[in-house]
């Protein structure tokens, strides 16, 4: 079937970009006590950051090509889970899958250094975010704040150790293959009394 004239054939780009492996870091886990009172509830911070291809392709020129390839909007998968114990036992909370999106669109606005810019849709339904810089989009698309809170008295009384569990993954773009990274965090001991 002959191609209509005035329509152009999609380019590949992906094959003209070289990304590094992507992965997850700075995973930390941290509780807001060491000791929690068996009324009390748990809570637990974590935190993490997306490096490699997918933190080095959140850049103005790539968005540009995107938005020109009519792909214009770019999805991460987030799964966080909080277990007792070690990554055999059962989970104790997760935040399930979770999407957070970055859609690039044509901006109007005059304080912004490029004509094709993003704003970041995060997962727990608040309003857009536009990014007033590079390094701003990257971090509020690619770094990652949880918090966990657990009930003390369904931990049990006494020590014990909490274990996190990250994973991520995003899908084909025209500039990046789909993928995935995982990442467990060190154990941290807390005691409920």
């Amino acid at each position: 079937m002959a191609r209509p004239k005035n329509q152009m054939s999609l380019v590949n780009r992906r094959a003209e970009y070289s990304w590094p492996a992507t992965s997850i870091t700075d995973l930390r886990l941290t509780p807001e006590s060491k000791t929690f009172r068996k009324n009390e509830t748990v809570i637990v911070h974590l935190g993490y950051r997306i490096v490699g291809g997918l933190r080095e392709s959140f850049i103005p020129d790539v968005w540009t090509v995107a938005w020109e390839d009519n792909d214009k909007l770019a999805r991460l998968v987030m799964t966080s889970t909080l277990r007792k114990g070690g990554a055999l036992s059962s989970p104790i909370a997760t935040t399930g899958k979770e999407v957070r999106r970055a859609k690039f669109y044509w901006s109007r606005d005059p304080d912004l250094p490029y004509r094709i810019w993003t704003a970041i849709i995060h997962e727990d339904g608040r309003a857009p975010i536009i990014p007033r810089s590079v390094e701003d989009a990257k971090s509020k698309y690619l770094d990652v704040e949880k918090v966990f809170e657990v009930p003390a008295s369904s931990l049990g009384i006494g020590t014990l150790k909490l274990s996190a569990s990250v994973e991520v993954s995003w899908g084909r773009r025209s500039y990046l293959e789909k993928g995935s990274a995982s990442a467990k965090a060190p154990f941290v001991q807390i005691t409920i009394e």
